[in-house]
Parts: C-alpha cells; sequence; structure tokens
C-alpha cells in the first residue's frame, strides 16, 4: 500500500495558481464585453431620439417661418394692418398656406394639429379638422401655433405693436410624450 501512494500523480503547487488566473482573466474580459455592448446599445438608442428631435425642431422652425412669410407677405399689401394676418389664437398651418387655418388650444385634442408625411415627395403637412391625412402616413407629430399680443418693447412703441408667436411641437416614442416650445417675437416695422 505504501507503494499506491508514491505513484499518485502530484500537482505543482502553481497549476492552483494558473486556475485562478484564468478566472479572474475571464471575469475580466466578461465585465469589458458586458460594458461595451451595453453602450453600443445606449449609442444606437440615442442615434433613434437625436434623428426624432431633429425632426421635431425642423417641424416647429417651418411653422415660424409660415408665420415670418404670412406677416411679410401681408406686410408689403397695403390693404392689410398690424398684425398682418397673425391674430391672436391657436392656429395651424401648411408650408403652401398664405393663412393661419384656426386649430383647438389643446394640442392633445386638436386633431388638425396631427402631422401628415407624404412619402411620394417626403413632405410633411398637417391633417384636416377631422383629423384626416388624405390617405397618406399618420406621424406620431402634433404641432400647434400659438399666437399672443406682446407688448410695447419698454414703451419704444404704441400699445400692441409685437406678436408673440408661439409653436409647440408634441410627439411620442418609446410611450414618452416629449414637447418642447419655439418662440419668435415679431414687430410691427411699418
Amino acid at each position: 500500500m505504501s507503494t499506491n501512494r508514491k505513484n499518485k500523480l502530484k500537482l505543482p503547487a502553481c497549476a492552483a495558481q494558473s486556475l485562478i488566473e484564468t478566472i479572474v482573466a475571464t471575469s475580466i474580459v466578461t465585465i469589458a464585453l458586458v460594458g461595451i455592448l451595453s453602450l453600443a446599445l445606449s449609442t444606437l438608442s440615442l442615434e433613434g431620439q437625436g434623428a426624432e428631435w431633429i425632426l421635431a425642431i425642423n417641424l416647429g422652425r417651418e411653422e415660424l417661418e409660415i408665420c415670418q412669410t404670412i406677416r411679410s407677405s401681408n406686410w408689403f399689401n397695403e390693404n392689410q394692418s398690424w398684425p398682418f394676418g397673425l391674430d391672436d389664437g391657436p392656429w395651424v398651418a401648411n408650408y403652401d398656406d398664405s393663412v393661419l387655418i384656426a386649430a383647438t388650444a389643446d394640442i392633445n385634442n386638436c386633431n388638425n394639429c396631427i402631422v401628415c408625411f407624404n412619402p411620394s415627395d417626403q413632405s410633411y403637412f398637417q391633417a384636416d379638422e377631422s383629423g384626416n391625412c388624405s390617405g397618406k402616413t399618420v406621424t406620431n407629430y402634433r404641432r400647434l401655433i400659438t399666437i399672443s399680443s406682446g407688448d410695447d418693447l419698454g414703451g419704444a412703441c404704441s400699445a400692441d405693436c409685437e406678436q408673440k408667436v408661439r409653436v409647440t411641437v408634441q410627439w411620442i416614442q418609446k410611450n414618452q410624450t416629449h414637447s418642447f416650445v419655439l418662440e419668435k417675437r415679431f414687430t410691427n416695422w411699418r
């Protein structure tokens, strides 16, 4: 029996140390890979959100530009007086409109605040009063123009020489409602 003990395979003391080093190295690589993968997923998610924000900002800017075009066009018409088509109230407008279209003040209950998409010419437009997009794609965006009288610019002009135009854009992304407001002040410079 004493000979059986002598023939037993003996592992060197450093073999256990190599096993521990392998486990530690595998753990470090796993942690690094999990970090890299979660960073990549976050980047893809933020990229999609960035595209949504850019589109929303451009939809809001378009409404402000339409208001500026209406004001400027009416400014040259001597039969028009201040506020040159920018009357107080809630409104919507399409890029080819020369007048504002009445809307409901609550963007959530405003049917013609819905933004539609025409895939054939890649354009966006407002739904009609019943929320119909005329067979085009309904988007998850809404936009509303709210115009109110500004102030007298610190006494620099008579009352009501300024109109405050606020464009609210709202959209739903991943079951969360996002919105922002763009504001521009138009003055009576005639």
